[in-house]
């Protein structure tokens, strides 16, 4: 078990890395006056589905919806221009669906002792696929190969660069040298050389004399990098319509996904049909078109959708339920959400498609929704119980007074999931709690006491200490629980 656990915990550090530079991209590209929406799937969260392996379209992560420009975020724990690349594979090639107008991203981050706690340190850099290329043919590169490397196997492929190890201003500029002072007294002055490989390839700055410059911003390289990026002109409709018929398989993927995010033409739904009835499309082409259809409520696309959902797992593989579940979730509509409450209840459907519905409902803030996660609390499964109790509480705080009425009158067995969110969401007065409260309630309300603390009015913790000393003692005894220094040792 603990392998396992060491295992996951890894993979979990590389998916919130990767789901922070996507982030971090976005943001970034908003500020620069993008429109950017998540492209592919999943990109931007770092949810982990154990047993349906869901094998997506390799897309970009990130569309802008104004231009039609791709971004390809690379989150880093070690700040470098890099890439994953086969060489026999070209399936797996660094570059693979990849336009030369597409813009990789490139941002560092240090990850703190919960493997979903990081720190940007770096800016976004930005570099253009098309140079990448460039300096790819020219063999302007290093390789990197990873340990038990076998024919077939990945490399990582490295564009050399330079990096400030402070907040610094450059001082100097020469053909082989860039040297920077620090902006403070605790930093070092740094020179960076610009011909590596015995004179093989040189960088080209990235940077100018007197610039200020940010911790971890690439100076040099061996492809031209930007902080920043000019908006270029607008695309309409028809430029998506066009994609819609594109032989790139990523190009109709995405055109797809970017008309559902815009007011379409009747021209548009009709290209959108056909993609949808098309029998030789690719089935994510075909889920992306019956989403931004069934937001206009077209019928055909509620039936493609009901279709995927509950048809038998020899017709429909479960990783085709799964991701439908997930496409639904993004449609906020009351069709969608009953469609996931219908999954969520069945007990004849595989356990984690149950589990998907219940993670899907948690962008559904209704009291309908909470009513049906709250309903799994009794259930024998785990896995389930523990994407209820997670999509309550990423509605839990606009749905907390509906919470704090449903507590009491529910059974006994399933009080603790909404306990466990109440003590999470806090800013509530628990003396609420405590009116007509059995015997079974109060208990709950010492954990939610014990655990929300922080969450919760001092005023209100101190009025029960008097209302109701024993709840009051039960919580004391949590609070000393986890303030000493050994909860949660690790055993390993």
């Amino acid at each position: 078990m603990a392998g396992n656990f060491k295992s996951d915990d890894s993979f979990l550090r590389k998916l919130v890395i990767g789901a922070s530079g996507v982030n971090a991209t976005m943001f970034r590209l908003k500020d620069l006056g993008f429109n950017p929406i998540e492209l592919e799937r999943g990109s931007s969260g770092f949810k982990i589905w154990k047993k349906i392996k869901i094998k997506r379209i390799r897309v970009p992560d990130i569309l802008c919806l104004d231009t039609g420009l791709r971004f390809e975020s690379r989150g880093k724990t070690k700040l470098e221009i890099s890439m994953s690349h086969s060489l026999n594979d070209p399936k797996r090639s660094w570059d693979f669906g990849m336009r030369d107008d597409d813009i990789v991203s490139i941002v560092e981050f240090e990850q703190n002792e919960s493997p979903i706690e990081v720190k940007q340190i770096s800016p976004v850099h930005f570099v253009s696929v098309r140079d990448m290329r460039t300096a790819f043919s020219k063999k302007c590169i290093d390789i990197s190969k990873p340990k038990g490397f076998e024919e077939g196997s990945e490399i990582r492929v490295i564009w050399p660069s330079a990096y400030s190890n402070y907040e610094s201003h450059i001082t100097e500029m020469s053909p082989d040298k860039i040297k920077m002072e620090p902006n403070t007294s605790s930093g070092k002055k740094q020179s960076v050389l610009l011909s590596r490989k015995k004179g093989k390839f040189t960088l080209v700055p990235c940077v100018q004399k007197n610039d200020n410059i940010q911790a971890n911003q690439i100076v040099a390289s061996v492809v031209p990098v930007s902080l920043d990026l000019i908006c270029p002109k607008k695309v309409n409709e028809q430029y998506f319509i066009e994609k819609l018929d594109n032989v790139n398989l990523t190009e109709r993927y995405a055109a797809a996904k970017a008309l559902r995010h815009k007011p379409y033409s009747p021209e548009a739904e009709k290209t959108l049909l056909e993609r949808l009835n098309d029998n030789d499309e690719d089935i994510y082409v075909k889920l992306e078109a019956a989403a931004t259809l069934a937001v206009s409520d077209v019928s055909s696309a509620w039936d493609f959708i009901g279709s995927r959902l509950f048809s038998p797992a020899m017709t429909i593989p479960l990783e085709t339920q799964l991701e439908t579940i997930i496409v639904i979730s993004e449609l906020s509509v009351n069709k969608s959400e009953q469609l996931l409450i219908n999954i969520l209840q069945d007990k004849n459907r595989d356990t984690e498609l149950r589990a998907g519905a219940a993670w899907a409902l948690g962008q559904f803030s209704t009291k309908t929704t909470a009513q049906a996660l709250v309903n799994t609390f009794d259930l024998n499964n785990l896995e389930i119980k523990y994407e209820a109790a997670k999509a309550l509480l990423r509605i839990g705080d606009e749905q907390k007074k509906y919470l704090l009425s449903l507590i009491k009158s529910i059974p006994e067995n399933k009080r603790d999931g909404i306990s466990w969110v109440l003590a999470r969401i806090g800013n509530f007065d628990p003396n609420l709690l405590l009116t007509s409260a059995d015997e079974n309630l109060r208990k709950w309300l010492s954990y939610i006491l014990g655990y929300g603390k922080d969450m919760l009015n001092e005023t209100y913790i101190d009025e029960i200490c008097h209302s109701d000393p024993q709840v009051y003692f039960a919580a004391s005894v949590l609070w000393q629980i986890l303030n000493s220094w050994i909860y949660n040792i690790p055993e390993y």
